[in-house]
């Protein structure tokens, strides 16, 4: 079986990662970007992204990264771009965090990853380049819902890293490209 080719990026709010995926790219190439962030007032942030990329890629804007995931694949791109992880993560707990208590929440969101993951592992021909905020070098939040966040994303990074072909950090819109020991 031929493994899919993934890339993630990973760093911290607004350093440039979204930009330095975009040059990583093939330009010209059949491309899905499946924008997870549905938040208010990140419209503009949302708009300055899609107006760097060329137009004839194709954009999937929901929270639901899963469902998102399979339309993208359905359309047969070469490319797929997630942007971003975090944003997916965050609405994904805001619409279920006083439904579930935390172990229901952990076992939910592995559960989601593998299905990911699945889908993901059916199309080795597309190359997947997932994004990523750094959350856990700032300090620790007071309540428990961020805390919980954070750990999680954590967990949620270490996943895409560990499946990835490349992991580029990405510091002051300059790539750290990191390497794995296996």
């Amino acid at each position: 079986m031929r493994w899919p080719v993934e890339t993630f990026v990973l760093g911290a709010a607004h350093s440039g990662k979204s930009e330095w995926a975009l040059t990583q790219l093939n330009l010209d190439a059949p491309t899905t970007v499946i924008g997870t962030a549905v938040l208010s007032g990140l419209e503009d942030r949302i708009n300055s992204l899609k107006n760097a990329r060329p137009k004839h890629w194709k954009h999937l804007e929901s929270g639901d990264l899963f469902d998102q995931l399979k339309l993208a694949f359905a359309a047969a791109p070469d490319q797929i771009v997630i942007d971003s992880l975090n944003q997916w993560l965050a609405n994904y707990l805001l619409d279920s965090w006083l439904k579930y208590d935390r172990k229901q929440h952990e076992a939910r969101i592995t559960l989601e990853l593998e299905r990911l993951f699945h889908i993901i592992d059916a199309h080795p021909s597309t190359h997947v380049l997932s994004v990523s905020s750094e959350v856990g070098a700032g300090i620790t939040p007071p309540d428990e819902l961020s805390r919980f966040f954070r750990q999680t994303l954590g967990h949620v990074n270490q996943r895409f890293a560990a499946r990835a072909n490349t992991v580029v950090q990405i510091v002051a819109g300059l790539p750290i490209f990191m390497t794995k020991v296996r």
